[in-house]
């Protein structure tokens, strides 16, 4: 009678270790169903942060290619006042003003050569010291115009930041100065 209570009992731990694989299995099996569902919930989340950021970016480039034709409209305005003026200059330059002024520096430039007596009075003259020499440099300097000198220090390959630096203007100024020289060529 005892081997018979060691089968029964056997038996029902057989039942129940089937009966809780059985749970287990239905268990995992709804998991893994709610595991599916949250997978499809964030890939549905993700393909619409995904088309958001796409339409942001078709904003940001619509709105940069419009920036960008606006600068380079007003760098074409630019570029014909530029012209129009230097052919002002030109004209103004090579117009009979400045003959007349030629003319009337001649006659001045007679009457006192008319008048001017000789005389024998030693002139001395002062050695160059390295001092005057960069006195002149300076003057010399301050004489050039700031486009000169902004091409100079381009062409000695001083950066866009440095040259603003040195001569005290905005990068956005030395780079449209730099930007007319390229186009005038």
């Amino acid at each position: 009678m005892n081997t018979h209570f060691v089968n029964y009992i056997l038996l029902a731990v057989g039942i129940l270790t089937v009966m809780t694989a059985i749970i287990m299995i239905f268990l995992d099996k709804l998991k893994g169903d709610d595991m599916y569902f949250n997978i499809d919930v964030k890939e549905q989340e993700i393909k619409k942060v995904i088309e958001d950021a796409e339409e942001i970016l078709s904003e940001l480039n619509f709105t940069s290619d419009v920036i960008v034709k606006e600068i380079e409209d007003k760098i074409n305005n630019l570029n014909k006042i530029y012209r129009s003026v230097n052919n002002s200059i030109a004209q103004i330059n090579s117009g009979p003003m400045v003959k007349q002024q030629v003319t009337q520096q001649s006659v001045v430039l007679q009457q006192p050569q008319q008048t001017v007596e000789k005389t024998s009075v030693p002139v001395r003259f002062k050695p160059m010291t390295i001092a005057s020499t960069a006195k002149n440099a300076i003057i010399e300097e301050k004489s050039k115009t700031k486009q000169q000198m902004i091409f100079e220090l381009a062409d000695q390959g001083i950066s866009i930041v440095d040259i603003a630096k040195r001569m005290n203007v905005g990068q956005g100024e030395v780079s449209l100065i730099l930007s007319l020289k390229n186009e005038e060529k």
